[in-house]
C-alpha cells in the first residue's frame, strides 16, 4: 500500500516534546504515511531519542536544516512531496485517535486545505483546561482614518469544548498547528519567510486560486499553548523565532505581498512580549495562574495596544468580499 500522506513535523515554539509528538502519530495513525522531521537545531537530548524511535523505519527521515524559521524549513522540502497529500504538524501539537481519516475524506471530496478542530491546553491566558483554539476563521477589513486594516477573526475563540460545532464547515483561514494540503496545492503556493500571519498569507493564496478550505471537527488535535515549562534550548529558539526584528520583517513582507497592514500589528508585538514574560515566570517555577497575573501586570505597565475603535470587528467587513484576493507582490523574503 502506497503512503497516503507525508507528515512533516517542525518546531513551533520549542524543541522539547518532539518524541511525544512522533509517538502519538505512530499510535494514532493506522494508514501508511511518510514522516519527515525537520531538525531546526534540536539539541542531542531531544533529537537522539527520536533517531532511536524511527530507526529501521524506511518511511521516516530527519532533515537537518540548522536553526532557521519554520517557513524557510518548509520551503526547503516543498518540492520533494510525492504523496497525494501533505500534513504540517507542529511538535507541540498532539494528534488523537482517528485524526487522519476525516481529513483525507475532505481532501478526496475536493478540499485543497483541511484543518482539524484545534484545541488548546490551559497555558498562556486564563481559561479552561481544554478549549477551542480554532474552528473556523476569516479575515475582515476595518477602516481607520480612511485607511483599511485587516483583522483576523476566529469564530468560537476559546469556547468550551462542548460549545464548539461538530459539523464540517468551510473556512477562510487555518493555522499551522496541524493542517492537511492536497499535494498539488502545497507545491503550487508560495511559502513566504514569515513568523507571523504566514497562515493567513497562505489562505489568501488558496482563495485566490479558487480552491476550498475546510475544517473537519471529526479530527481533533490539541496543542500545548506554552503550558509545559521550557528548557533553556527551548527558550533560545523561542526568543529567536519570536524576535521583534523577525516580527517586523514579516509584517512588512505581508504588507508588500497583499497591500494591507493589520489592525492588531502592535498588539502582535505586545503578544510576543507577553509570552516572553510568561515563559520567564514559568522558568522560575511559578504556577500557570500566577505567571498569567504577572504577565497581565507587565503588559499594563510596559505595553499599550493601538486600538482606536471601540469594537473593530463590529465595524469591519469581510475580506475579500465577493472577489478573489489580489496579490500585490510575489516576494517571499
Amino acid at each position: 500500500m502506497d503512503p497516503v500522506t507525508t507528515i512533516i513535523v517542525s518546531p513551533r515554539d520549542r524543541y522539547t516534546g518532539l518524541a511525544e509528538a512522533v509517538e502519538q502519530v505512530f499510535a494514532c495513525t493506522p494508514q501508511r504515511f511518510l514522516l519527515w522531521i525537520l531538525d531546526l537545531g534540536y539539541p542531542p537530548d531531544v533529537i537522539d531519542p527520536v533517531r532511536a524511535l524511527i530507526a529501521g523505519k524506511p518511511d521516516c527521515r530527519i532533515v537537518e536544516l540548522g536553526r532557521i524559521i519554520p517557513m524557510d524549513a518548509l520551503r526547503a522540502v516543498q518540492d520533494e512531496i510525492a504523496t497525494p497529500t501533505v500534513v504540517l504538524l507542529d511538535n507541540d501539537s498532539r494528534v488523537t485517535t482517528g485524526w487522519l481519516e476525516p481529513l483525507l475524506r475532505a481532501a478526496q471530496a475536493g478540499a485543497a486545505v483541511v484543518s482539524p478542530l484545534i484545541l488548546e491546553r490551559e497555558g498562556l491566558d486564563e481559561g479552561g483546561e481544554l478549549r477551542n483554539h480554532l474552528y473556523t476563521g476569516e479575515l475582515r477589513v476595518v477602516d481607520v482614518e480612511g485607511r483599511p486594516y485587516l483583522i483576523e477573526q476566529k469564530h468560537y475563540r476559546r469556547a468550551a469544548v462542548e460549545k464548539i460545532p461538530r459539523e464540517p464547515a468551510q473556512t477562510r483561514s487555518f493555522e499551522l498547528h496541524c493542517v492537511l494540503f492536497s499535494a498539488s496545492t502545497f507545491k503550487a503556493i508560495e511559502l513566504p519567510s514569515m513568523v507571523v500571519r504566514e497562515h493567513l498569507d497562505i489562505a489568501l493564496q488558496v482563495l485566490a486560486r479558487g480552491e476550498t478550505l475546510m475544517v473537519e471537527p471529526a479530527s481533533v488535535v490539541t496543542f500545548d499553548n506554552l503550558a509545559t515549562r521550557m528548557q533553556l534550548p527551548d527558550m533560545r529558539f523561542f526568543f529567536y523565532r519570536w524576535s521583534q526584528p523577525l516580527i517586523e520583517r514579516s509584517s512588512r513582507l505581508f504588507e508588500r505581498r497583499w497591500g494591507y497592514r493589520f489592525y492588531s500589528e502592535q498588539s502582535m508585538s505586545n503578544w510576543a512580549f507577553r509570552r516572553k514574560v510568561f515563559l520567564w515566570a514559568r522558568w522560575f517555577g511559578l504556577p500557570i495562574g500566577i505567571a498569567n497575573r504577572i504577565t497581565s501586570v507587565a503588559k499594563r505597565l510596559f505595553r499599550r495596544d493601538w486600538d482606536p475603535l471601540r469594537d473593530p470587528e463590529a465595524a469591519s467587513r469581510r475580506f475579500p468580499d465577493g472577489a478573489a484576493p489580489l496579490q500585490s507582490s510575489h516576494e517571499t523574503a
